[in-house]
């Protein structure tokens, strides 16, 4: 097995400051017209260090949180077309966006950062259920539910997200709320749903930022819940990233072996060291000082994040465990 070591360097004040940071999911390589829904078991997709959740369930082949998409049909309607954005490109003509279904989590793995915007818009699936009406949703405008019974909305419907700003602890700190349809205007020709790329302004979420989650409303709701399809499409999410607060100023630490089988080793370092799974959450942690063995034997294979945080600031690298 090859194995390697690295060592964090002493970084120049040049480099302190903010950097502002871009997802728009060009890093994932997917084929033309096709999509990553989860179905390799991997928990989510990890761009830049931030992790966006996915949940897929082997047996019934269904998913949750994020999926990534370059598929561009925006005109059949239904469930098997449940991974097109409605405008059929990414923002800006991109290739590739996220698709989010009903529940999962972003998570800045390992830090906090301050949120700018990000980029928002329907699914083909759900926009196309609002439009015209389906099998379980009414049409939107309509004064009756989808089995023709009068659902007391008068046709003013609604469907929306509120995109959640959690701390570390993840508790909430504040929400910014998005309509990704409108019919309650008294002008009906104001009514709409959203059929392009908006960008959403984030920066009213003044407090640092370690993870994002996602809430839908909808005026259309039945015995189960809404009847909406719970989606919507994602592209450039920004934020601005504190490298002084997130970049070790430490010399000749060092890190190894990696991959690693049984045991992961940091040496010439005095600090917290945080062992951090892909789904962001710690696994170990402790005080050091000078060097620690950490036992990785009975963590299973795949991607985890070494945290390092001394008094200056903190470092994070990615770490492989391979038996």
């Amino acid at each position: 097995m090859k194995r390697g070591l690295f060592s964090l360097l002493v970084l120049a004040p040049t480099f302190f400051g903010f950097s502002q940071q871009t997802i728009g999911f060009e890093g994932v390589n997917l084929g033309s017209e096709s999509y990553y829904n989860g179905s390799s078991g991997t928990g989510g997709v990890i761009e830049k260090n931030v992790l966006f959740e996915n949940d897929y369930n082997t047996s019934w082949s269904s998913w949750s949180g994020f999926s990534i998409s370059n598929t561009t049909d925006v005109s059949t309607a239904g469930y098997l077309n449940q991974y097109s954005a409605f405008t059929g490109t990414g923002a800006s003509g991109s290739v590739n966006y996220g698709v989010y279904n009903s529940s999962g989590s972003v998570k800045f793995i390992g830090r906090n950062v301050e949120l700018v915007s990000l980029e928002i818009t329907n699914t083909t699936y759900a926009a196309l259920s609002m439009r015209d009406g389906d099998q379980y949703a009414k049409q939107f405008g309509s004064t009756t539910s989808a089995d023709g019974q009068d659902d007391g909305t008068n046709g003013e419907d609604f469907f929306k997200v509120w995109i959640i700003a959690l701390d570390e602890y993840e508790n909430k700190i504040d929400s910014v709320e998005f309509y990704l349809a409108d019919y309650r205007f008294s002008d009906d020709s104001q009514d709409y749903i959203v059929s392009s790329w908006e960008t959403v302004d984030l920066s009213s979420i003044q407090e640092p930022v370690s993870a994002l989650t996602f809430r839908f409303e909808s005026s259309d709701n039945g015995t189960w819940g809404m009847n909406t399809p719970a989606y919507f499409a994602i592209d450039n999410l920004m934020f601005n990233e504190n490298l002084e607060a997130n970049n070790l100023i430490a010399s000749n630490v060092k890190v190894y072996p990696n991959p690693s089988t049984n045991y992961l080793t940091v040496e010439d370092f005095t600090g917290v060291v945080m062992l951090l799974n892909n789904a962001g959450q710690i696994i170990f942690s402790k005080t050091i000082f000078s060097s620690e063995k950490i036992n990785v034997s009975e963590y299973k294979n795949g991607t985890y994040f070494l945290k390092l945080t001394n008094r200056n600031n903190t470092e994070i690298k990615k770490i492989s465990i391979s038996h």
